[in-house]
């Protein structure tokens, strides 16, 4: 597999990864209990943790398109040989992914004692997406750099290479007489 067919493995994955991950934060409770309200989550006296916990779902949605879009910008320019989708898309994903680990470490120093194997699991989950995700980074910036630097070279004529069985069907037809006057 080339640079060219991971970023676009990659795209799709992001894309699709993404949505995943937005079902399951946006299905996470933060209380348990109908008619008792119990919750998962210890007190903060901090107003800043206090407005990320209420916060949470709408952070991780904006977060979550954003990277959708970023996914999608990276699919069409790699499909289009546009060399500033690859390098927009590994910048935002490294922001994002430090921007959810940082979350969801702050958030699991909140969780309560007995709802931490949760917290881990999240981690978890967490840990093998940056990791599947920072996999494909040198991939795409390769990408990127091979379309910055040689843009020529990836259009359908540049991909495209004549063999030498092919070629000798481009040449002109040469008579035999032809032949006989240019070796006297």
């Amino acid at each position: 597999m080339n640079a060219r067919m991971v970023s676009l493995v990659a795209a799709v994955f992001s894309i699709f990864n993404t949505v995943q991950f937005l079902i399951i934060e946006l299905n996470q409770s933060m209380h348990i209990g109908y008619e008792e309200k119990y919750s998962l989550y210890l007190s903060t006296s901090s107003e800043f943790v206090t407005k990320l916990m209420v916060y949470k779902k709408t952070l991780n949605t904006s977060l979550t398109l954003t990277t959708v879009f970023m996914g999608c910008l990276l699919l069409y320019c790699t499909l289009r040989s546009q060399f500033l989708g690859p390098l927009i898309y590994t910048l935002w994903i490294v922001a994002y992914e430090l921007i959810n680990f940082s979350l969801i470490l702050l958030i699991q120093g909140l969780v309560k004692e007995q709802f931490r194997q949760l917290g881990y699991l999240h981690m978890v989950f967490q840990v093998s997406r940056m990791c599947l995700h920072f996999c494909c980074l040198p991939f795409i910036v390769k990408h990127g750099y091979f379309l910055f630097k040689e843009p020529k070279m990836v259009g359908k004529l540049g991909r495209h290479r004549h063999s030498s069985a092919s070629t000798v069907d481009l040449w002109t037809p040469v008579g035999l007489g032809m032949i006989y006057r240019k070796l006297q």
